[in-house]
């Protein structure tokens, strides 16, 4: 066990410290950790969040240690992580780590969180809570190989999700590398998320999110209390996670150059509520709209050329579908941004999806994959956007890399925006300051209990103003 790649990385999780991170994983990493708490606040009142959260509430008649988030009662652990990660995702506006193509913060900040509440942790406990399971999600998910791993139709964050979870809970609880690594296999045993949802509109989006958190608390408590896992349980020929999900795993990069590069610094803060794959259409779209002064009406059709990816998951043929579905659907998040110069939440339901011109723009739209932008979807995810106008002109844009990813970071301001944009309706103003100022300064927090008695308050504004 003590040679495997799987035990290095259970080792390297268990001994992190946040004073040991650099500066800029760190400040990243609050940065992420204040974003993922105004995506949750922000999906406060919405269908899904009614579903996860009263289903916790059924369950938690006899009370419990943890927060569920904008909810007078407590919950058990399990509950709880998998209530507040499933929550936090309905809005897929949550970050994203590109080249594992999983969203981290969803999966792992409920677990840390949930497990700290309980232990009592400090908020310098949570932030290296966070930061283990932040770096395991993403090697787990760039070992894996994340195109070959999509294309059998599994989905990242529930699956390599769960490992992080498990990291973070462990972690949280100081668990030591030996069981940290048994809390890996137990994950192992667990993890799961598919792509099944995009037919028929599921909520299975939002629960991978929840499955993946809860997954990693129970691995945590199971290891703590004994539970004895395989010596390989991502690496193992038979049975090993690599071998059942993946054509084209890589395991060295499990471990490699761990402690010396950080792949959570490779984590993009969304600015647009769409799939990630999608984003830099979107800016192409934008960018063209500034320089030309472009309105929906001057375009008659539009070809996107993208990665294979980008073609099965938001080129498909236009049709009114639930938010889970149309936040995939690049020809429609193009022509929003194209008409409104802006990208929000409730753009996905409600009267936009009955626009005549985002619907006829959105029909006018052909995404092909394009062989050269395919091989390069690893490191990123272009974009090369042709419109065609009614005068006959055709404009061109390709863009590498979207606004929020680490090539062109969002700064600080940028994301308290969208967090008090997001906390708008479940917090008065005065109560996000508080808690974005707690969240910016968490390594300081003697514990967590302002913070979560912040969350907890913020139900009735929110349910009150849908």
């Amino acid at each position: 066990m003590g040679d495997s790649r799987s035990f290095r990385l259970a080792a390297f999780a268990a001994g992190l410290s946040w004073r040991e991170l650099p500066l800029e994983a760190a400040d990243l990493l609050k940065l992420c950790v204040l974003d993922h708490f105004g995506c949750a606040l922000g999906a406060l009142g919405s269908e899904p969040a009614r579903v996860a959260l009263g289903a916790a509430r059924r369950s938690s008649a006899g009370g419990g240690a943890c927060t569920l988030i904008g909810q007078a009662v407590r919950s058990d652990p399990a509950t709880a992580a998998l209530a507040n990660a499933t929550l936090s995702h309905v809005l897929i506006f949550d970050d994203l780590h590109r080249k594992a193509k999983l969203h981290p913060g969803v999966c792992v900040v409920p677990a840390a969180l949930a497990a700290c509440e309980i232990s009592g942790a400090d908020g310098g406990t949570f932030l290296a809570a966070v930061a283990a399971g932040y770096e395991t999600a993403a090697r787990l998910g760039v070992a894996v190989g994340m195109a070959e791993h999509r294309l059998r139709g599994w989905r990242a964050t529930g699956t390599c999700g769960s490992f992080g979870a498990a990291a973070a809970a462990s972690r949280a609880f100081e668990h030591g590398a030996a069981i940290l690594h048994h809390a890996l296999a137990a994950a192992a045993a667990q993890a799961s998320g598919s792509f099944a949802f995009t037919e028929g509109s599921g909520m299975e989006l939002y629960l991978a999110a929840g499955t993946a958190a809860r997954n990693g608390v129970v691995s945590a408590l199971l290891a703590g209390e004994g539970f004895r896992g395989s010596s390989n349980p991502i690496e193992a020929a038979d049975g090993g996670f690599f071998a059942m999900t993946s054509d084209g795993a890589h395991p060295e990069r499990l471990t490699e150059g761990l402690g010396e590069r950080y792949l959570l610094t490779d984590t993009s803060i969304k600015l647009y509520p769409t799939c990630h794959s999608s984003q830099t259409g979107i800016d192409a779209a934008l960018n063209l709209r500034d320089a030309h002064g472009l309105r929906t009406e001057d375009v008659e059709r539009v070809l996107v050329r993208a990665g294979e990816i980008t073609k099965i998951q938001c080129g498909w043929d236009f049709e009114v579908a639930p938010p889970a579905k149309m936040i995939f659907h690049l020809g429609y998040a193009m022509a929003v941004a194209l008409k409104r110069g802006k990208i929000l939440p409730a753009d996905f339901e409600g009267d936009s999806l009955r626009d005549p011109e985002l619907v006829r723009l959105a029909r006018a739209t052909d995404v092909q994959a394009d062989p050269a932008l395919t091989a390069i979807y690893h490191e990123k995810k272009p974009c090369r956007v042709t419109f065609h106008l009614r005068d006959g002109r055709e404009l061109d844009e390709q863009v590498d890399f979207c606004r929020g990813d680490p090539e062109n970071r969002p700064s600080e301001e940028d994301v308290l925006q969208k967090f008090y944009d997001l906390t708008a309706p479940s917090l008065e103003r005065g109560r996000a300051e508080q808690v974005a100022e707690l969240l910016l300064s968490i390594e300081r927090q003697p514990d967590l209990n302002r913070l979560t008695s912040l969350l907890q308050c913020a139900t009735e504004r929110a349910l009150s103003s849908r």
